[in-house]
């Protein structure tokens, strides 16, 4: 068995990504330690410098246009089914942003609950798991052309 690994690459990605979200989008983005199961704490910023936590955010990096699927791990999905949001607020809910070579999607957690787990076998390491695989045009609605490098 592989220890899960992340490389100094996976975090610049990472990085751009949410500096990218956080100037578009009224959100602070705080990083989870790691091996949390997502990558940031959302922070929605309210009048008078207050925040309101909304939720939790995965970041995807691929390097695939969006006329193709993205794979989704289906235990970090159910991980993030399965610990709620203890907030009531409208947007408080988890989110994961897929990063296409041509669009972003930002998508619901539980929006992508109804998608059927498949196996899935790496090529690299033939290592086999569950996953979803994620149509963006079944969420077009998400989807922004704007290129984040």
């Amino acid at each position: 068995m592989e220890p899960i690994r992340q490389i100094r690459a996976d975090w610049g990605r990472e990085q751009r990504l949410a500096n990218y979200l956080q100037d578009k989008l009224p959100w602070i983005l705080t990083p989870t330690p790691a091996f949390y199961f997502t990558d940031y704490h959302i922070n929605r910023k309210e009048a008078g410098g207050r925040e309101t936590y909304i939720g939790d955010l995965e970041l995807k990096w691929l390097n695939i246009p969006s006329t193709q699927s993205a794979i989704f791990s289906y235990n970090k999905l159910q991980l993030m089914a399965a610990v709620p949001v203890y907030t009531d607020h409208k947007e408080s809910y988890h989110r994961i942003c897929f990063r296409f070579t041509d669009a972003l999607l930002l998508v619901p957690a539980l929006a992508l609950m109804k998608l059927p787990p498949v196996l899935f076998t790496r090529a690299d390491t033939n290592e086999t798991d569950l996953v979803v695989k994620v149509n963006p045009y079944d969420f077009s609605m998400g989807l922004r052309y704007e290129r984040v490098e």
